[in-house]
């Protein structure tokens, strides 16, 4: 009676503490084979064999994790030493382009901010979200540095109006009559002069054409594609309208949105801030991509004729003349 009284007296942190020193001592006892009198360790009972298993598993894994640890420390040390090497080898090249355009304008170093950057590979998206931040500094946003916006942009549609009427295109036209094509609109993504992709977007999807009206298939992942949309029967004027208004618009990139009804097309709206960009496959998104940079050749070459642009890096491959 007097030792369970004292027993009952114990801390429960001691007794915690003594419950867990005894459950090790159990386990290492079920773990650790014991002899027979002829010097034989004993077989694992069905009892204890899963005990024996789950403690030899325990005691293994940090091992492992410890293993894996250092190996994903090693080669994490040694991407970052690529990466500074390749930082380094980066910036020897700029102050050779900070040097060389200094040369030409007698001082020793070009400002690093006043290098405009002409190699790399083209990308649609990554060019003209870049535009759209130059643009978005102004005072007013939706206007622009150039003022396009408030003219002729998406909250001006008088404006856009009479901008097609002044060069030549119509802003209703009259086709045949299309069926199933009642719901559709027509999206042109146009690059100063030049017509890079033609989307039909319909109640289910969208398709998509070049400008010879050829369907390059599904090349936009994140939309669904519906090979069911009709290549509308006024593409062709489509595109020479889109063509025709995008050469005389100074901005690389714009969209010009048309609605296609029974019996007539019209130019509904000129986005030449659009946020809504096409996600495009990476062969797609390079080939927009050079259409952006002949289109921002053709947008820069006025300047660049009148001796406005002396920030080019020497042997770049982005010239200042249209290149097809």
């Amino acid at each position: 009676m007097k030792d369970t009284q004292a027993g009952s007296r114990l801390h429960p942190r001691r007794a915690l503490r003594l419950a867990r020193r005894l459950r090790k001592r159990a386990v290492r006892a079920v773990s650790r084979p014991t002899m027979t009198s002829s010097g034989a360790p004993h077989e694992a009972t069905p009892d204890t064999a899963p005990v024996a298993a789950t403690v030899t598993k325990r005691r293994a894994d940090p091992q492992v994790e410890y293993r894996q640890l250092r190996r994903a420390r090693r080669d994490a040390s040694k991407l970052v030493d690529e990466l500074t090497a390749e930082r380094d080898r980066l910036r020897g090249e700029r102050l050779e382009v900070q040097q060389a355009l200094g040369a030409v304008h007698g001082k020793r170093v070009w400002p690093r901010m006043r290098v405009e950057k002409t190699n790399g590979t083209a990308s649609f998206v990554a060019e003209q979200r870049m535009m759209q931040r130059v643009h978005r500094r102004a005072l007013d946003p939706l206007a622009g540095l150039d003022g396009v916006g408030a003219e002729i942009g998406a909250a001006n549609p008088e404006g856009a109006a009479r901008f097609a009427r002044s060069h030549g295109v119509p802003v209703t036209h009259s086709i045949p009559a299309e069926p199933g094509a009642s719901d559709a609109s027509v999206v042109v993504h146009a690059f100063k002069g030049e017509v890079g992709l033609v989307e039909v977007r319909g109640p289910h999807g969208v398709r998509h054409f070049d400008a010879a009206g050829e369907d390059p298939g599904d090349i936009r992942p994140a939309v669904a594609y519906d090979p069911d949309l009709i290549r509308p029967e006024a593409l062709d004027d489509l595109v020479r309208w889109s063509t025709a208004l995008s050469a005389h618009i100074p901005r690389p990139y714009v969209q010009l949105t048309f609605g296609t009804r029974t019996g007539s097309a019209a130019l509904e709206r000129i986005d030449v801030d659009p946020d809504r960009l096409p996600v495009l496959t990476p062969e797609w998104d390079e080939r927009l991509g050079s259409a952006f940079d002949r289109a921002y050749s053709r947008f820069l070459l006025q300047p660049y004729r009148a001796g406005g642009l002396a920030n080019r890096v020497p042997g770049g491959i982005f010239t200042y003349k249209e290149r097809r």
